[in-house]
C-alpha cells in the first residue's frame, strides 16, 4: 500500500510538473504560441517569463511610479522595442534582480529606470521571504516551486474566464497600467493628504543613516552601470504632487533631507561614467502641482508618463541633470516646498519679499483663502512692516508711516486714521471692511497681511510668475 501511495504520488507530481511545463502559466519556459497569452499582475512572478523570451532592446524598470508606461511609446521616443518589467513597491534590490536577469540575456540596449528614494532604503521586515527567488536564476532542480504554485493555476484560470466571457485578449502594451481604473483630482489628493498626516509622524523614527542608502545605490544601481558599459541608463527622479514633499519636510525632515541630498550624490556617481543620462522631474511645477493629474500624494497617470516618454526621448534640457545645474533642481524644490500654501483644494507657491532686496520673508504661520490675502501673525507682520504696535483687549493698533489702522479679532470692520496718532482729531477716521477677520489660531493673531500693509501707506504688487506661483512685492516709505 505505500508503494503504491508513493507510486501515486509520484504519477501526480510528474503530471502537475508536466502540465506546468507545458502549459506554463507564467510563460517561465517560452512564450506562449498556441494559445492566447495570459499575464498575471503579480509583477515579481510574471517579469522573468518576460524578461526570458519576449522580444525588446529597451526595458523600463522602477515601482508603481513606472507602470503607466505605455512601450510603444518609450520605444518609439528611444528608438527601439520597449518591455515593462515594472515592481510595485519594489526595492531596489528587488529590481537589480530582474534588470540582471535581462540584462544577462544580451538583448537590452537602453535602460529606462524611475529610480525613487524609497526604494533604495532597506525592504520591510520579511519582505524577502516572499521574493521567488527561483525564478531568477539558472537552477533547473529549483523549479519545482514553480511547477506546484497553486498561485500560477488560480491567475490562469482567471485570465481564461474572462477571455471565455468576451473581455478582449491582455494586451502587453497595457500590462500593470492602472490609469483608466484610476480615479484623480484634488478631492483624491487632500484627501490622501489628510490622512498621510495623522498616519506618517512615526515614519521618521525608523529612518536609515543616508551612508545605508547609499550603499543600496551603489550595490544595486551603480554596479549594473559600471557591468554594462554598452548598456545606455536613462535614470530619472519620479515627480510627485508638491503635497507629498511638503509632508516629508513636515513629519520625517530625515527623509526629506537625505533624499534631497541624494539627488546630487547619486548624479554625481553616475556622471562618473559615459553610459548614463540623468533627469529630474520633482520640480515641474505644471505637473506636481496639478492634481488633476494625481490619485493622491504620489501616483501620477499616464498623462504624465508620455510627458516624461517625451522629455528623455529628446533629451530636453529643462529636465536633464548636468554638472553644471544639478544643485538647481534641489534649490528649486526647496523653494517650492519652503513656500507651497494649501488653498482650498488647491495649492500655490507664495513669497513675499521685501522691495529692493527682494528678501523672502519668512512666516511660521501662513493661511491664504485667495490669490488676494495672506493671513500671518500679527507680531511677525508687524516685524516685516517695520511699523510699531500696541495690543489691547482683542484689538491691535498697527503704526506706520502716516497711517493708523485699528482691526480686532473676528471681526472684519478696521478703523483707519491718516497721520501717526490714533484718535488724533486733526484727522479724519475711516471705518473699512476688511477682505478677511483677524482671527486666532495655535495661540497667534492672524491678519491679513497685504491689505493690511496697503492700508498703512504701503505699495502692494501681486506678481504670478506662473500658474502656480505668487510673488508679493512689499514697498513702502519705511523700507
Amino acid at each position: 500500500m505505500l508503494i503504491q501511495f508513493a507510486l501515486c504520488t509520484i504519477i501526480v507530481a510528474l503530471l502537475v510538473s508536466g502540465m506546468t511545463y507545458v502549459l506554463d502559466p507564467l510563460q517561465f519556459y517560452r512564450k506562449a504560441t498556441w494559445y492566447p497569452p495570459v499575464f498575471t499582475s503579480e509583477q515579481r512572478y510574471q517579469n522573468p517569463g518576460l524578461a526570458r523570451n519576449y522580444s525588446y532592446d529597451t526595458i523600463i524598470l522602477g515601482t508603481s511610479m513606472t507602470e503607466n508606461f505605455l512601450p510603444s511609446e518609450v520605444g518609439e521616443a528611444l528608438g527601439g522595442q520597449a518591455l515593462k518589467l515594472s515592481m510595485r513597491g519594489s526595492t531596489a534590490d528587488e529590481q537589480y534582480k530582474i534588470a540582471s536577469l535581462a540584462l544577462q540575456t544580451g538583448k537590452v540596449k537602453k535602460v529606462l529606470w524611475g529610480l525613487d528614494y524609497f526604494s533604495l532604503k532597506n525592504p520591510d521586515e520579511g519582505a524577502d521571504a516572499y521574493f521567488p527567488e527561483y525564478l531568477y536564476d539558472d537552477i533547473w532542480w529549483n523549479d519545482y516551486k514553480y511547477w506546484f504554485n497553486y498561485s500560477a493555476y488560480e491567475n490562469f484560470a482567471k485570465g481564461i474566464v474572462k477571455m471565455l466571457m468576451g473581455d478582449s485578449p491582455q494586451n502587453i502594451e497595457y500590462l500593470y497600467n492602472w490609469n483608466y481604473e484610476a480615479t484623480y483630482g484634488n478631492d483624491q489628493v487632500m484627501k490622501a493628504y489628510e490622512r498621510a498626516r495623522n498616519t506618517e509622524y512615526y515614519f521618521g523614527m525608523n529612518e536609515e543613516p543616508i551612508e545605508q542608502v547609499q550603499h543600496h545605490f551603489n550595490t544595486y544601481v551603480l554596479s549594473l552601470v559600471e557591468a554594462y558599459p554598452d548598456v545606455e541608463f536613462m535614470i530619472y527622479y519620479p515627480p510627485y504632487s508638491i503635497l507629498r514633499q511638503k509632508l516629508w519636510q513636515d513629519t520625517n525632515p530625515a527623509r526629506y533631507s537625505n533624499q534631497l541630498e541624494m539627488k546630487t550624490w547619486m548624479f554625481r556617481q553616475l556622471s562618473q561614467y559615459g553610459n548614463t543620462q540623468v533627469y529630474d522631474f520633482q520640480a515641474e511645477a505644471e505637473w506636481t502641482y496639478d492634481f488633476t493629474q494625481f490619485k493622491d500624494l504620489s501616483h501620477h497617470s499616464q498623462d504624465i508618463n508620455s510627458r516624461i516618454t517625451q522629455a528623455v526621448g529628446e533629451a530636453d534640457a529643462r529636465y536633464r541633470m548636468t554638472a553644471g545645474n544639478a544643485a538647481a533642481f534641489v534649490e528649486r524644490l526647496m523653494k517650492q516646498v519652503d513656500t507651497v500654501l494649501i488653498m482650498g483644494k488647491e495649492v500655490r507657491s507664495v513669497e513675499v519679499v521685501i522691495a529692493g532686496s527682494m528678501e523672502s520673508v519668512p512666516f511660521t504661520i501662513r493661511k491664504m483663502q485667495d490669490e488676494q490675502e495672506l493671513m500671518v501673525p500679527v507680531k511677525e507682520a508687524v516685524k516685516a512692516l517695520g511699523i510699531s504696535a500696541d495690543y489691547h483687549a482683542g484689538a491691535m493698533t498697527l503704526s506706520g508711516h502716516n497711517a493708523v489702522a485699528e482691526l480686532t479679532v473676528d471681526s472684519a470692520k478696521a478703523r483707519i486714521w491718516s497721520g501717526k496718532q490714533e484718535h488724533n482729531k486733526e484727522h479724519a477716521e475711516t471705518e473699512i471692511t476688511l477682505r478677511h477677520a483677524p482671527y486666532i489660531l495655535e495661540g497667534k493673531t492672524m491678519i491679513p497681511l497685504l491689505q493690511t500693509a496697503e492700508l498703512l501707506g504701503y505699495n502692494v504688487e501681486v506678481r504670478k510668475l506662473d500658474r502656480y506661483t505668487l510673488q508679493f512685492v512689499l514697498e513702502g516709505p519705511t523700507l
